[in-house]
């Protein structure tokens, strides 16, 4: 005859045993819920999502989806328009390493002759957005100004030159300012030789002639920058 604690003891262990096999099952059910929500969609879903997540500010996720896209549909044609989106979402953003990423992926993926005009655009506005004060960015716009000016002198059917000569013109009245800082600074502590250099390098920028509003620095950051 079997004894009380027999019993009991059975009874202890077959419910250790079932509970342990209910919660086995269900973290592999909610395992293999949580996979079905995130694998296994159609391209335009994705691409659908990508942009939606840009729309909210969201480009950490963005990028995630994008990673699931390139992944699940490699050879969908949406990759390319993504690529595009998240390029000049993280240029709005000043991520600017990141919207080199993307721009040169696209570049290396899906470069022909039909979109060559606006893979030269994509770059020239990338460098655009990727200056912040001018006051610490100066080697930069200087580099900027060249490069544009003889991409615009070899590219002349290229048909984003508008766009690509705006672009020219900002840097150019960025480097208009910066120059009559210094020229005020040189002609304070009467150095005017130095200060007549400066002179002749606006008039040699061609953009004395536009009216703009300058850019407006806090006094407390004009302390630090000169």
């Amino acid at each position: 005859m079997l004894s009380l604690n027999f019993i009991r003891n059975f009874y202890i262990s077959f419910i250790i045993k079932f509970f342990g096999i209910l919660v086995v099952f269900l973290l592999f059910n909610n395992g293999c819920s949580s996979n079905t929500g995130e694998f296994n969609k159609s391209a335009s879903f994705l691409y659908e999502q990508i942009i939606i997540s840009v729309a909210d500010g969201n480009l950490e996720k963005a990028d995630g989806y994008f990673n699931s896209l390139q992944s699940e549909h490699i050879a969908s044609p949406l990759i390319g328009e993504a690529l595009i989106i998240l390029a000049k979402a993280h240029m709005d953003n000043n991520e600017h390493l990141l919207a080199g990423f993307f721009a040169n992926e696209y570049k290396i993926r899906f470069s022909n002759i039909k979109n060559v005009d606006y893979m030269a655009f994509l770059n020239i506005e990338a460098n655009y957005y990727a200056f912040g004060s001018y006051t610490k960015d100066q080697g930069f716009i200087n580099d900027n100004i060249s490069e544009t000016s003889n991409f615009i002198a070899l590219n002349k059917q290229n048909k984003y030159l508008p766009y690509i000569r705006h672009i020219l013109t900002i840097f150019k009245l960025t480097q208009l300012e910066i120059n009559k800082e210094i020229i005020r600074i040189y002609n304070i502590k009467d150095k005017y030789t130095a200060k007549e250099k400066y002179e002749q390098k606006n008039k040699e920028l061609g953009v004395n002639d536009i009216e703009f509003i300058p850019s407006s620095i806090p006094w407390y950051v004009k302390i630090f920058s000169w």
